[in-house]
């Protein structure tokens, strides 16, 4: 091999080289963007998650179990006539006499409170005798003071079913086999509590909708007190998820 010969095979080698660390050189710097990439999308998702779970009650939390109460139908009838209102036959006369029944007290409105938040009401008014609303705002304390004790969050149940007339009732009937021709809800002393979720704010919004078990148990709980305390009756609606409740007194 002559001088020139093996000069040009030197520069030969040295490109070669040159080539070889520069693929290598290029791997390594692939491979670390890559993994640079993947922890990039890795931290923005967690970070879109924890977002997520700060701004969003997880949808299930812990497994709903309530006690099964069931006090009948002709039971509750037995104190709503005798504790409640006569009863409206029809929608339009409940609109002539709420006024009037309202301001002698026969009847107070329910609103949604620092405890409850109300369904929006299709086939009933949100009307109750005083002491059903004593009975309601009662249970609402109990409740709080439970969550406080075990040290869990504030939430707040949903209040489905209030005072309905006879044209309501009948209209319901229809629909929910669970509804009797007379029913308490007819005298202004019973109304309904969904155990099926409650709320982590005092709003009607499927934002704020949790499906609480423990709470929802500490719910059932109280309940079952004040119907020890001969406060009410009530009944385990299981088709329509609620508590049933009439107050006694």
């Amino acid at each position: 091999m002559t001088i020139n010969e093996s000069d040009h095979f030197n520069q030969m080698k040295r490109r070669y080289r040159l080539k070889k660390e520069v693929r290598k050189k290029l791997l390594i710097y692939g491979t670390v963007s890559l993994v640079i990439l993947i922890a990039i999308i890795i931290i923005t998702h967690t970070s879109v998650a924890e977002r997520i779970s700060v701004s969003a009650e997880p949808k299930v939390i812990g497994t709903i179990r309530v006690d099964k109460y069931s006090d009948l139908n002709k039971v509750h009838l037995k104190y709503a006539q005798a504790n409640g209102i006569k009863g409206f036959k029809s929608d339009k006369e409940f609109r002539e006499n709420i006024n009037e029944l309202v301001r002698e007290g026969d009847l107070v409105k329910i609103d949604d409170s620092d405890y409850f938040v109300l369904d929006n009401l299709t086939h009933s008014q949100p009307y109750l005798t005083p002491d059903a609303s004593d009975l309601l705002e009662e249970i609402g304390k109990r409740f709080q003071q439970k969550l406080e004790e075990k040290n869990l969050k504030k939430r707040y149940f949903q209040v489905t079913s209030l005072l309905r007339t006879g044209e309501s009732q009948r209209k319901l009937g229809r629909s929910n086999t669970n509804a009797s021709s007379n029913s308490s809800h007819l005298y202004g002393t019973t109304f309904d509590i969904t155990y099926a979720r409650v709320y982590s704010k005092p709003k009607l919004s499927e934002e704020y909708e949790v499906e609480d078990g423990p709470a929802i148990r500490l719910l059932s709980e109280v309940i079952g007190e004040l119907r020890k305390e001969k406060r009410c009756v009530v009944v385990t609606e299981r088709k329509e998820r609620c508590f049933h409740i009439t107050v006694r007194n």
